[in-house]
């Protein structure tokens, strides 16, 4: 697409905030806090997306939202955990929105606001990590990534920031073209959890009762406790 400059990070092992924040810093004139993109997207080496197609949807869309993600839910409940935008949205899936095929899962194709077909871009409270694109306007009020994240929660967490600390709008833009190498199973591990307790405790956001949440901080209150018992005992 005319004007846009692309690089690929190999092999990355940082926390993907640091990355990503790296790359708004690179690209940011920290004297006049201006930034020299109108846009700047963060995609996942495993997403596979018509380009020229998404930069003029981005394009189209540059009024209506300052951060666009191409899967999110415009409603969602902190209750559930662990917590990201599908999970969130499990008691409202018609507040879905986009479409990816899952390129690891024999090519199954989740549609999510298929019932709206027409319907191409949509305002959202969530976004799915697997692209992220950040405005001109977001990055210039201060909008960054939360580096204590490494690989889960910072697409929450992006989210959550720009509605509730920054006012911006985030949408979600529908590109039925997209594929999708992997289905996002660190959200079923225990590191996910521990990425889950900093965006609660970054926006209040509580521990739900009877959660897996509640359940794993249990654990590992009764393993510390555990711990220190031995420990007293070698002493």
């Amino acid at each position: 697409h005319e004007g846009s400059d692309i690089t690929f990070k190999k092999n990355n092992s940082e926390n993907l905030t640091k990355v990503y924040n790296g790359f708004i810093s690179d690209s940011l004139d920290k004297e006049k806090n201006e930034f020299k993109h109108d846009f700047i997207v963060f995609l996942h080496s495993d997403v596979l997306v018509d380009l020229e197609k998404l930069c003029d949807h981005i394009e189209k869309c540059a009024e209506k939202y300052d951060v666009m993600g191409l899967c999110g839910c415009d409603k969602i409940s902190v209750s559930e955990s662990p917590l990201n935008w599908f999970t969130g949205s499990n008691k409202f899936r018609t507040s879905r929105w986009g479409c990816v095929c899952h390129g690891d899962d024999n090519s199954l194709i989740s549609f999510y606001s298929k019932d709206r077909p027409d319907i191409t871009d949509h305002a959202v409270s969530c976004i799915d990590g697997l692209c992220i694109i950040i405005s001109k306007k977001a990055v210039e009020k201060g909008l960054r990534f939360d580096e204590r994240l490494a690989f889960d929660c910072y697409d929450t967490q992006i989210s959550f920031d720009a509605i509730m600390n920054f006012g911006l709008e985030v949408g979600c833009l529908v590109e039925p073209e997209l594929r999708h190498f992997s289905v996002g199973k660190s959200i079923i591990s225990e590191k996910f959890l521990d990425s889950e307790l900093i965006v609660r405790e970054k926006f209040g956001l509580g521990i739900p009762k009877g959660s897996r949440i509640e359940q794993y901080l249990a654990k590992k209150a009764a393993e510390e406790l555990k711990n220190e018992e031995a420990e007293k005992e070698r002493t």
